[in-house]
């Protein structure tokens, strides 16, 4: 009975997961995508994503089965851009069955209130996406210009019709409504065509995209285009060769401003070298705010530091200390200085630490710096700091919750490691001797002899 009793237990837990989690159901027509895979994508800063990705089965049909990471707009399709993306609104367990052929998709049946009306701005706007984005049937502005403009009439009121129970999707389908038809508008004046527009054909709708505060959320980085509208958003706004500063002023939004210079070729993506790279972040470093920004502008540090050849300048980095002060390595500048990479739980580190701080001692009041940073994880915080009291240990005691940039940059997979770096904020070496081998001291003291008022201290 008892395993009766059990057996149910899990059975009911299993539904009660499966319930929970999203269900996307579809068939792919048999033209060019027939016996092709399909892609489930989430949307990280206006672009897409890879969430799962699965063959179709003989007959179109696919499905994807999964636990959304947040409620929003997520995405169905190919990588390729010819091949096509279609959004779907989700919140966690809903489900959704669709049909995609010759580049549109068609949601089937009864749908959520929110893809109700998702789907009824997608059939209003279909022709116009497909002539804008995907040149279709050889369009110009003489047939794009007039069929733009009944949509766009007709969008206000459709607006009046967003009325789910669900706020916040009310409020970012209102701005997809506006941000798709500025980028059907822009993308069209961007791709090939037969026919070119003079001033004088435009319509009046281009002189209503450029609004001084269209961007004071960052909703558009919600949006499947959302990147591709800010870079035609930011050229139509401030129009031909123009500096970064000029462009991002288009937008009010700091995490949109990152977004933009993260992608731009103004910015990261326009960079050559380390060196490229550290200016564009020292001056506009404040607006990567988002945990993706943020991850991205890690990995794109790495590969240009390990790019870098011949003398190379120190890949930067910032933790907070014991007292929660945030302190980076290029705050030292000026000085020589020594870098400890270590862990509480590692042995060899720990049996160093009486021999570094002797060391700290001997060259106390000269120009160089001790910097320790542990690879501790975030839950042995409190373990770290104990050990820091515990020991004694003086210098520059940083956090680096677990093995980040530090030992992404570096190329570090085993500690301890020890890294010297000049007062030019120049790489010396990045695996020094340790502190028990007296050979680090005479490379310490032969980096201040460089400066010829250090020798005289060092003396």
């Amino acid at each position: 009975m008892k395993k009766l009793v059990m057996l149910a237990f899990a059975m009911l837990l299993g539904s009660t997961l499966f319930a929970q989690m999203n269900e996307i159901r579809g068939t792919v027509g048999s033209d060019f995508y027939h016996d092709q895979d399909i892609t489930l994508f989430s949307i990280e800063d206006g672009e897409p994503v890879e969430v799962a990705k699965t063959n179709l089965a003989k007959d179109g049909s696919f499905g994807f089965l999964f636990t959304p990471a947040y409620e929003g707009f997520y995405v169905i399709g190919w990588a390729e851009f010819k091949r096509g993306k279609f959004p779907i609104y989700f919140k966690k367990g809903d489900k959704a069955e669709v049909s995609i052929y010759n580049k549109t998709m068609q949601f089937v049946g009864k749908q959520t209130p929110e893809n109700t009306i998702l789907s009824s701005w997608t059939q209003m706007t279909e022709s116009l996406k497909n002539k804008s984005l995907h040149f279709a049937d050889n369009s110009t502005f003489r047939d794009f210009f007039p069929e733009f403009t009944k949509v766009a009439t007709k969008a206000e009121e459709f607006r009046r019709t967003i009325n789910t129970k669900n706020t916040g999707f009310n409020e970012l389908m209102k701005e997809v409504t506006v941000y798709d038809l500025d980028l059907y508008a822009l993308n069209f004046l961007r791709t090939p065509r037969n026919e070119y527009p003079k001033t004088e054909d435009f319509i009046p709708y281009y002189n209503t995209i450029v609004v001084k505060d269209k961007f004071n959320n960052d909703h558009v980085l919600l949006t499947l285009y959302g990147k591709r509208f800010m870079d035609l958003y930011a050229d139509y706004a401030v129009p031909g060769r123009s500096t970064l500063d000029n462009k991002i002023a288009a937008f009010n939004s700091d995490k949109v401003k990152g977004a933009y210079i993260l992608r731009s070729p103004l910015g990261i993506k326009g960079v050559k070298n380390y060196a490229g790279f550290q200016e564009i972040v020292e001056k506009f470093g404040k607006y990567f705010q988002s945990e993706y920004q943020k991850a991205a502008i890690e990995k794109l540090g790495s590969k240009y530091y390990s790019a870098e050849t011949g003398a190379k300048p120190a890949a930067d980095f910032t933790y907070p200390d014991q007292n929660g002060k945030i302190v980076s390595l290029s705050d030292f500048k000026g000085k020589v200085v020594l870098v400890d990479v270590w862990a509480t739980w590692c042995g060899p580190c720990k049996q160093e630490i009486p021999s570094l701080k002797n060391l700290e001692k001997e060259l106390q009041g000269k120009d160089v710096v001790f910097i320790s940073v542990s690879l501790d994880e975030e839950k042995d915080k409190q373990k770290w700091k104990a050990m820091l009291k515990e020991k004694e240990m003086d210098g520059v005691q940083l956090f680096a919750s677990g093995w980040s940039k530090i030992t992404k940059d570096y190329k570090i997979e085993a500690i301890p490691r020890f890294m010297v770096f000049d007062k030019k904020g120049n790489v010396v070496t990045i695996d020094a001797p340790r502190p028990s081998n007296p050979k680090l001291k005479e490379l310490l003291l032969s980096e201040l002899s460089k400066n010829p008022e250090a020798v005289l201290r060092a003396k």
